[in-house]
């Protein structure tokens, strides 16, 4: 086959714009590579300070306006900074442990995984672990977003196990519950209490050795489950100790 000189040069060119081509798709794809590997570890280390205990190291890990996002029966977008560095300190504190079951997902910017997590307060609510899936998506090397999809089993469990109540709104102090309302027909309302009134010890622990949160949680429990409050009335500042039998609150008659 004859080629003139023209012809020769115009196939070169077009040869070399290819392997220019490929060798750009290549060079991207490791870039993309790297990156991904960059968030798996950013990931990674964050899960390993929050099993560690180490509440600065994972906040380090964060934007400074990090967004969370949790899904259960609805999604709820945190948008609050502040609000979420408390939550994860609180967890913390807690002993909350995510176990790592397998990696879903890794892109460059962002890496979902499937964990099983354990804490003081999932135990109290009577189950093993809360198992989900956790979305970290990175950016400029902090972790600018984290999703969270709560298994359905998990929920109905704790749904479940966390049904029953007293009948009362409570505002949480480092060493007290003080009780706001009195839900009509309650156990809470049966045995006396009023808006004003303490809760120092709730089955014979007393509310200043407990962790923020965990008030809450012991309050709750099975519908038909006992609960012994130290209670410290607000008219004579006595205490007695005091038995209720938790029940499903929204099923109570109204006056």
């Amino acid at each position: 086959m004859n080629m003139n000189k023209c012809t020769r040069t115009a196939l070169l060119l077009l040869a070399l714009s290819i392997l220019c081509f490929s060798l750009i798709g290549c060079s991207a794809k490791q870039d993309n590579s790297v990156q991904a590997l960059e968030t798996k570890k950013i990931a990674e280390s964050f899960i390993q300070s929050y099993n560690n205990g180490d509440a600065d190291a994972c906040i380090n890990l964060l934007k400074s306006d990090i967004i969370m996002e949790q899904t259960t029966l609805e999604t709820i977008i945190y948008q609050d900074s502040r609000f979420i560095i408390e939550t994860f300190k609180n967890n913390i504190a807690l002993n909350h442990n995510w176990k790592v079951i397998e990696y879903l997902h890794n892109s460059e910017n962002s890496i979902t995984i499937r964990i099983e997590e354990t804490g003081e307060d999932v135990k109290l609510a009577g189950i093993d672990f809360i198992g989900s899936e956790i979305t970290f998506e990175v950016k400029d090397g902090k972790i600018a977003k984290i999703i969270t999809v709560i298994d359905k089993k998990s929920v109905e469990q704790i749904a479940k196990n966390m049904n029953g109540g007293i009948g009362v709104g409570i505002d949480i102090k480092p060493d007290r519950v003080v009780i706001t309302s009195v839900v009509a027909n309650s156990p809470a309302e049966k045995v006396g209490l009023k808006q004003g009134d303490e809760i120092i010890e709730i089955d014979g622990i007393k509310c200043s050795d407990m962790k923020q949160g965990e008030q809450l949680v012991r309050i709750r429990g099975l519908v038909g489950s006992k609960i012994l409050l130290k209670i410290r009335y607000s008219d004579t500042q006595e205490t007695f100790i005091i038995e209720l039998i938790r029940a499903d609150i929204s099923k109570l008659p109204s006056k």
